[in-house]
């Protein structure tokens, strides 16, 4: 039989949208992690996750499979129907004009319903291209019997492709030069004003000249607000025609959900890369965003936006003997910069270390040091896995071998590493412990070791 969208994600019939969500990001990252793969499964992936996710193609995708499974188990009755036999003179019923002319019809109405939801989604595209609207407004400019396939009605957020075509034109490769002319680095930035554009200080730090690619524009730009303790830094770029970025706040974030960072990674100017929100870690000046979206030297200063398109931090740095540890600075910050220096020696105030420092163990995070052995005995899915005090996690999952870290954020626990989980601890004593995974659903624990 046919794998349908549900197999090819490995979920139920009737799985909702964050069981879709998280069986997408599980399935790319085994894909991830396998390295060499078939580039189509990763297609077919996205697909299946897209349609799913489209409360409105989803439910025409369920109708067509009842369709199907109606005829095939009309098929499987009619094979076991004893033969006709015709008596002398009697004329066979002809059945076979009535079907041809309903599948004619059927057909008909296919492409037509096909064809008003192109022309639907084409008005839509129209009209967000000459202003920066929200779907559902969108939506309410088009004809009553065409909202239903408005792409924007869904709940499912932008898709890269969008989210690159709508936020890259804002985008900044950096170049700085010393007294003398010479490049000696490069980084990013976004633009959140007119003419006006955000990067990080430790971008700019090197040089006393800067030059902003933006698309097709090459404008030297200059430095007018330095907050070193925040590690950001405004710069005029006159001239420019790029259009601002409309600013997030990590409010609106949770743990585990979708963004997007583009920016300009070894000097690849508009280079996109997607990953979740690994955790948000909280420090004396706020929260800075800890995230799986990959990046690189020249990334520093880049935007990373939420699935909706808005910015919600500017990417800063990268964990280098860890895996996937990237982190930005959040987007809250930039309307509460002022012109100061860093209160430690360096440029920025944030680095790992001082990440490492203000993230001390928790009592809680305590209770958890050791080894435990969880089962969700409905699914038989099972897990063996350590907590070191030094945030390291390691062990298995239905056999299958993991090392990274971990963070414990009130009951919010999240691994990052070989594999990428979050769960909420609902409760955690001396001897047992009760977890609710994306993965394995709620899975009950026993300690086996200190």
């Amino acid at each position: 039989m046919k794998k349908t969208l549900y197999d090819i994600l490995a979920v139920e019939a009737d799985a909702t949208p964050e069981q879709i969500r998280a069986a997408y990001q599980r399935a790319t990252a085994e894909l991830d992690h396998e390295g060499q793969h078939d580039p189509n499964k990763k297609v077919i992936l996205r697909e299946a996750f897209e349609l799913l996710l489209h409360p409105q193609k989803r439910a025409s995708y369920d109708a067509r499979l009842a369709r199907q499974t109606n005829l095939q188990a009309q098929a499987a009755a009619n094979q076991g129907k004893p033969e006709v036999t015709m008596t002398p003179g009697q004329k066979p019923k002809n059945w076979l004009a009535p079907a041809i002319l309903i599948a004619l019809l059927l057909a008909t109405v296919a492409v037509w319903w096909s064809v008003k939801q192109k022309e639907a989604r084409n008005k839509l595209k129209e009209i967000s291209a000459t202003s920066e609207i929200s779907p559902t407004v969108a939506a309410s400019r088009l004809p009553a019997q065409q909202l239903v396939s408005v792409p924007g009605n869904s709940d499912s957020g932008k898709s890269a492709e969008e989210i690159y075509a709508l936020r890259s034109p804002s985008i900044a490769l950096i170049s700085v030069f010393s007294p003398s002319g010479v490049q000696v680095a490069i980084g990013s930035g976004v633009m959140i004003e007119p003419q006006v554009l955000i990067t990080n200080c430790h971008v700019v730090r090197s040089g006393v000249q800067y030059r902003a690619k933006i698309g097709k524009e090459v404008l030297p730009a200059t430095v007018i607000m330095a907050d070193e303790e925040f590690d950001l830094c405004r710069l005029g770029v006159p001239g420019s025609s790029a259009p601002p970025v409309v600013l997030g706040s990590t409010d609106s974030l949770r743990t585990g959900q979708k963004v997007f960072a583009i920016g300009a990674p070894q000097g690849l100017d508009l280079t996109i890369s997607d990953g979740i929100i690994s955790s948000l870690r909280t420090l004396a000046s706020g929260r800075v965003i800890q995230t799986t979206a990959p990046i690189s030297p020249g990334s520093s200063g880049g935007g990373l936006f939420d699935d909706a398109g808005k910015l919600v931090g500017i990417m800063t740095f990268q964990h280098k003997l860890g895996q996937n540890l990237n982190f930005a600075v959040p987007a809250d910050w930039i309307n509460t910069m002022s012109s100061r220096r860093a209160s430690n020696q360096g440029v920025g105030a944030l680095t790992m270390s001082s990440i490492e420092s203000q993230s001390q163990p928790s009592p809680a995070s305590a209770s958890l040091w050791g080894s435990w052995a969880c089962m969700n005995v409905q699914t038989g899915f099972s897990m063996e896995v350590s907590f070191s005090r030094n945030t390291q996690v390691s062990g298995n999952m239905n056999g299958k071998r993991f090392y990274g870290n971990y963070a414990l954020n009130e009951r919010s626990l999240t691994f990052v590493g070989d594999i990428s989980l979050s769960a909420q601890v609902e409760q955690l004593g001396e001897a047992k412990m009760l977890i609710n995974t994306d993965r394995g659903g709620r899975l009950a624990c026993a300690r086996t070791g200190t």
